[in-house]
């Protein structure tokens, strides 16, 4: 073999390994992934928010309304090249508190518990006058004074 072709045969083989390597997808883990024995160290009944605090660390949320209830959510995410980003595992453990600040029920909600939210694409209408681009770029034109101010 020529060392010409070798050189072109190397060069090939280190772009299809370039290829390889840019096709495979990057993970990406977002929020707290809450270790399941860890978890189970939390007792209901008997644990407090303190426990729960050392153990897990700050909750991603709080409920605002109802029963005081933290919820440790984590989204693990993989984006092949430049296709949009896929959700893989979503997780959520929310532990729920009594009035006295004791465990009272821990639960997990997966990705499948969730509902999609469809966003509406209407515009709302405000009140004024739609312009053109040559409207606005020429609009200003004599409202300038000698000084360079604004003038009303």
């Amino acid at each position: 073999m020529s060392r010409k072709r070798f050189q072109r045969t190397g060069f090939a083989l280190t772009i299809f390994a370039f290829g390889l390597l840019a096709c495979s997808p990057r993970v990406a883990i977002h929020g707290n992934m809450v270790d399941i024995d860890t978890l189970a160290a939390i007792e209901p009944g008997e644990s407090d928010k303190g426990r729960v605090l050392a153990l897990l660390g700050s909750p991603s949320t709080e409920s605002q309304f109802g029963q005081e209830t933290w919820m440790y959510i984590a989204r693990r995410t993989e984006q092949t090249a430049f296709f949009a980003e896929d959700v893989v595992d979503q997780r959520v453990i929310y532990i729920a508190f009594d009035e006295n600040g004791v465990v009272d029920s821990i639960g997990r909600l997966n990705k499948e518990d969730g509902k999609r939210i469809e966003y509406v694409g209407r515009e709302t209408q405000t009140a004024g006058q739609k312009i053109t681009f040559l409207q606005q770029l020429f609009g200003n034109i004599g409202r300038f004074n000698q000084d360079g101010a604004f003038s009303q």
